[in-house]
């Protein structure tokens, strides 16, 4: 990525890259029903709602199923995608790299640059993995592919500094 903003902890990176990416008051954020309290609890202090959707075989997002939810469950309206249940905008989604594992973060990008939806990658377990050249014609980690990717270097990481977290971005403005 192009930019790197340090952070207290990786909860903060997820917070304010929530904020950055525009999420409001009562709005939802799509988040993987196999996670960590912190995503969830970045989504709480900005106010939002999360929005489990269940996993797959390799621990991430089920990205098949979150695509049948969007299509079935959703509604878009000047620019911006609705829960037809709750009619709450749906602004944001944090895809969590389980154990190393990276989401299938191609279909993510389709079905999310679709419906206005900001992706925030959590990387936090991921950092060193990347996708194989064949998949994006380079090779790319994740957490760089998203709008915002938030990594943390608490105690139990891959890397520690045993606190702290930072913000990797490509857009200047974000930064």
């Amino acid at each position: 990525s192009k930019y790197a903003i340090c952070c207290i902890n990786g909860t903060s990176a997820l917070h304010i890259s929530l904020k950055i990416a525009g999420v409001k008051s009562n709005d939802e954020v799509i988040v993987p029903s196999l996670t960590f309290i912190a995503p969830v609890n970045a989504i709480r202090y900005n106010n939002a709602n999360p929005l489990f959707i269940d996993s797959d075989n390799y621990f991430n997002i089920d990205v098949l199923k979150l695509i049948k939810f969007l299509d079935k469950n959703t509604f878009f309206k000047k620019g911006f995608c609705y829960n037809k249940k709750t009619k709450r905008r749906i602004s944001a989604i944090i895809p969590v790299h389980i154990w190393g594992n990276g989401v299938d973060i191609k279909s993510l990008l389709k079905a999310c640059r679709k419906r206005n939806i900001k992706i925030i990658e959590d990387a936090s377990e991921s950092l060193g993995t990347f996708y194989k050249k064949n998949y994006f014609n380079i090779r790319k980690h994740t957490g760089t592919i998203g709008d915002f990717g938030c990594i943390s270097f608490n105690g139990n990481k891959i890397i520690t500094s045993g606190g702290g977290g930072v913000i990797i971005t490509n857009s200047k403005k974000a930064a």
